[in-house]
């Protein structure tokens, strides 16, 4: 990988870098054979561009497309499955893409990891005046060409490649080491301690992401290796960018599933860092030491170097700390199903349900919420008050129909701010500023305190509307080079070149007009043809009245021609009136964008305030169509719910169909549950809706039950289900137990675990002994809040011998020999698990479902060999057909067994639900006779 590999570099001495790097390597081959001739002036040019940028795709302008070549081509070729060509003057491969409609095909690059380099032609010049802008006309020769941009997965700017409802940042994380005494010692200390040393020792991580597309811009130090993973899985960068200086990170990109790019160290340097973060925001990032500050300015420079330099929409880096809010890891968001559900989509999953926003900044700040549920009492209670208030508003109407108009100001703030803005989007900021003035006056009115601060951050900014409506047409172009830009009337140059573009005619017209009556020559013309250009035309008979300024152009039989400085001019003016038109439009548009760059930091502020007030009308909306009820959050460390649900699963049920249950855990009395029944009852769905319910109340939103009284919770972790990892070669059981020790660090009073199955990854008496420990660890050495769901009834006994677990259990009926699941979570333990019955109701065959059944009853009975392994079998004669020693019978009285169990029962010790169900496996086993 070169040092710099996202083509860093624009600056003649990163060029002359790069150059003398791939000086050393051995050029591309001009043919797909490895034959190699002559290259041509363009390819040569061509060469020369993408050594710039070895590991991007070069888009080279060629006319109207943009041209992949040799294993860019390729590469091309294959992912957008686009026709592979040669050029018939050097062989070499060639596909491509208009360029008018490239970006589909950039998308797709981009989505397969890939990095995009722009490379635009752009023709010698020669330069005219008019209406006192400088014009430029084209030469002619081999156009000069230079790359424009180099897009990368994380500096996309562009919305048609965005996704709307997600964030796109790009992380940049850089060790933080503790230096040895040599390295102390040394001058270059500084530097060493951004780039990193052999002799150094890792003592944290900063980082810094940073949202092209918003300007969103945030950094945070990590303690540890683990703390930076999980922080960055939940930011969920499209790009990673380390330094070269080893660190053993390469990995981490991986694990993300997003683009690694390793920059040179230089770009981590400290002192570097300062100037850089002064030169764009001032004393606004003094707030940054130096590893939060070397961070930032290597993912400010990557951005610099790659997008352009027009940043205004940037906001200086906002210092965070992740142990501010609740800690859901990586594993657990996954198993919960918060943003995306298994399959990798939305439907499914916790936003999906939540998720009534009007705006896409709105949809993107629910997700934000969802993922950093909040420990702030305070902030907490100030998000339940506004979703109280607007329950019982109007969510519909003028309030809703101002959100869709308002759309996604946040990104048009970004364009805006790095001048990539269309003519349409200044149109529609107007309209936008219009609906933001009908929002505030709508809610302005509102007591509770959140709504009131988002109030006084909506700025509707009149004068900038007028600007714009008075500055751009009615019915502009996407492209400001178009034409057709500005409004008539805004500017009087404007008005005279489109005058002369459009009615060029009827301008030659009243020339001739006003010449005959200044000269009192009534046949005089004038006239045009593509020799002479433009002309007046006098017959002999009328030469003496001929004006004193009339320049003498050409002689003919019966007539003269002649022409004056204003034909001259007038006729430049037509000649390039269109282009001309175009250019100074542009030149117009482009000042008015500038202008505008000025109000973005109220444009953003303004539509961040309009994503915080969506995603609380959208939580409001949720809960007063689905009967979610205010959580009453407190600074305990108990959690009592009353009739609490599943709120993904009881969507797609019919109301009143799924069934409701209550939980009270609190680790000074009821630290862990241990939660028994069949398979298929419901443990599962009882822990994860507990988890759920948790987090919608943190992250500020009403929750699926009748009564909650939640005390705060600092981590939700949670082990459910099973799973394999066959890229790291490890089994389900490896996993299930790697994921099971990490939730066991860390872990408070205010902790909430939740673990499902432990141990049914191996043989039942290694699974049973490692249960048993975990959950003793956890009641003896944690006071964590503990929900343990199992199929080892052996567990049960925990609570016998351990004050704080208590057993739970999801009741099961049998009637007519079927079984029942009731779902519903009562006191006390169920030791059955039925699964022979799921498999019946699976389809499995009779004959099989028969056999388990007996297999079963011997296994309950303890029937063992000689040595001590349960007797399965059932083989009274040799395999040679000789009559054996006589087998004991496998099976005995069905009868006769129930009665010993019968006397063997300790029916004081016996709790109704364990009675209940002892009885109906009896009655079961006589009725099957096994």
């Amino acid at each position: 990988m070169p040092v710099v590999s996202a083509g860093y570099p624009y600056r003649e001495s990163r060029i002359a870098r790069v150059l003398k790097l791939q000086s050393t390597n051995k050029p591309p081959s001009l043919t797909s054979t490895g034959t190699v001739r002559k290259a041509t002036p363009l390819m040569t040019q061509y060469l020369e561009v993408k050594r710039r940028v070895p590991d991007a795709i070069l888009f080279f302008r060629l006319g109207d497309f943009y041209e992949m070549f040799f294993e860019d081509a390729e590469t091309g070729s294959r992912i957008l499955d686009i026709q592979l060509t040669s050029r018939s003057k050097d062989g070499a491969p060639l596909c491509g893409v208009p360029y008018h409609a490239a970006e589909p095909y950039i998308a797709k690059l981009l989505k397969a990891g890939l990095k995009v380099a722009i490379c635009e032609q752009a023709a010698p010049e020669t330069s005219v005046k008019a209406g006192g802008f400088q014009l430029t006309a084209p030469g002619r020769g081999l156009m000069p060409r230079h790359i424009v941009r180099v897009i990368t997965p994380g500096t996309i700017g562009e919305e048609t490649v965005l996704v709307a409802g997600e964030k796109n940042f790009l992380l940049a994380v850089i060790p933080e080491y503790r230096l040895t005494a040599a390295d102390q010692a040394a001058p270059e200390s500084g530097a060493r301690a951004a780039g990193g040393c052999h002799d150094s020792t890792v003592i944290s991580y900063a980082i810094a992401a940073l949202e092209l597309s918003t300007g969103e811009f945030i950094a945070a130090r990590l303690d540890n290796l683990a703390a930076l993973r999980e922080e960055a899985a939940r930011i969920a960068p499209r790009e990673l960018i380390l330094p070269n200086n080893g660190s053993s990170l390469d990995a981490l990109a991986t694990e993300l599933g997003c683009t690694l790019s390793v920059i040179d160290s230089e770009f981590f340097e400290q002192t570097r860092a300062r100037e850089i973060l002064q030169r764009h925001f001032g004393e606004k990032a003094a707030n940054l030491d130096d590893g939060l500050g070397a961070a930032a300015a290597a993912a400010l420079c990557y951005v610099e170097e790659n997008f352009g330099h027009d940043l205004a929409h940037l906001q200086a880096p906002r210092v965070y700390q992740p142990a501010r809010y609740m800690l859901v890891d990586e594993v657990s968001r996954r198993h919960l199903e918060l943003i995306a559900s298994s399959d990798g989509t939305r439907t499914g999953s916790l936003l999906a349900v939540l998720d009534e926003t009007l705006t896409p900044v709105g949809a993107r700040t629910l997700s934000n919420w969802i993922v950093y549920p909040l420990l702030d009492l305070a902030a907490i209670g100030e998000r339940h008050d506004a979703i109280e208030e607007l329950f019982e508003s109007d969510l519909g109407g003028a309030m809703a129909d101002s959100l869709r108009r308002i759309g996604d100001l946040e990104r048009m703030a970004g364009r805006i701010g790095s001048l990539r803005a269309s003519p349409r989007d200044l149109l529609r900021l107007g309209q936008v500023l219009a609906a933001v003035a009908t929002l505030r006056d709508l809610i302005g009115g509102m007591r509770a305190k959140l709504i009131t601060q988002l109030v006084t951050r909506l700025h509707p900014l009149p004068g900038i509307a007028t600007k714009i409506d008075a500055a751009i047409s009615d019915e502009p172009p996407v492209n400001p080079r178009d034409g057709n830009t500005i409004r008539s009337g805004f500017d009087a140059s404007v008005d005279e070149l489109r005058s002369l573009a459009l009615d060029a005619r009827g301008v030659i017209a009243r020339l001739e007009a006003s010449e005959r009556e200044r000269s009192r020559i009534p046949s005089l013309k004038v006239r045009y043809n593509q020799v002479f250009g433009y002309y007046i035309e006098v017959t002999k008979a009328h030469l003496e009245r001929v004006p004193d300024d009339y320049e003498r152009k050409q002689t003919l039989v019966g007539a003269e021609r002649f022409t004056t400085p204003g034909l001259k001019e007038l006729e430049r003016k037509i000649l390039s009136a269109e282009a001309g038109l175009r250019d100074l439009e542009l030149q117009l548009f482009t000042k008015l964008l500038r202008d505008l760059t000025d109000v973005v930091p109220e444009l953003l502020e303004t539509a961040r305030a309009v994503g915080e007030f969506d995603a609380l009308r959208s939580l409001a909306a949720t809960a007063r169509r689905r009967g979610y009820v205010r959580p009453l959050t407190n600074s305990g460390t108990a959690l009592k719910l009353r009739d609490g649900r599943h709120p993904v699963l009881e969507t797609g049920m019919k109301a009143g169909e799924f069934v409701p249950n209550d939980l009270e855990v609190d680790p000074a009395e009821r630290q862990l549950l241990l939660i028994t029944g069949p398979n298929m009852a419901g443990k599962s769905t009882y822990l994860r809706q507990i988890a759920l319910i948790v987090i919608m109340a943190q992250m500020g939103s009403f929750v699926p039950a009748t009564t909650a009284e939640l005390g705060l919770v600092d981590r939700v972790f949670t082990r459910i289900g099973a799973r394999d990892d066959l890229r790291r070669g490890e089994s389900t059981f490896m996993v299930e137990m790697r994921e099971t020790a990490r939730l066991l660090d860390g872990l408070t009073d205010r902790s909430l675990l939740l673990l499902d199955e432990v141990g049914r990854g191996t043989s039942t008496f290694d699974g049973l002994a490692i249960a048993w420990a975990i959950a003793e660890h956890l009641h003896d050495a944690t006071r964590a809040k503990v929900l343990f769901a199992t199929h080892f009834h052996e567990l049960t006994e925990l609570a016998r011998e351990h004050p704080r677990v208590r057993n739970l259990g999801v009741a099961v009926r049998e009637w007519n020999g079927e079984v029942l699941f009731l779902r519903r979570v009562m006191e006390g333990a169920v030791n059955r698990s039925y699964g022979i019955e799921v498999a019946r109701l699976a389809g499995l065959p009779s004959s099989i479902i028969t056999r388990a059944r007996e297999i079963l009853g011997n296994l309950e009975q303890g029937e063992i060999t000689e040595a001590g392994i349960a007797r399965l079998a059932h083989n009274p004669h040799q395999s040679d057909g000789c009559q054996g020693p006589e087998q004991i019978a496998l099976f005995t009285s069905a009868d006769g067994r129930v009665l010993e169990e019968l006397r063997g029962l300790d029916t004081d010790r016996m709790t109704p639900i364990e009675a209940l169900g002892t009885l109906a496996r009896l009655a079961s086993r006589l009725r099957s006779g096994g």
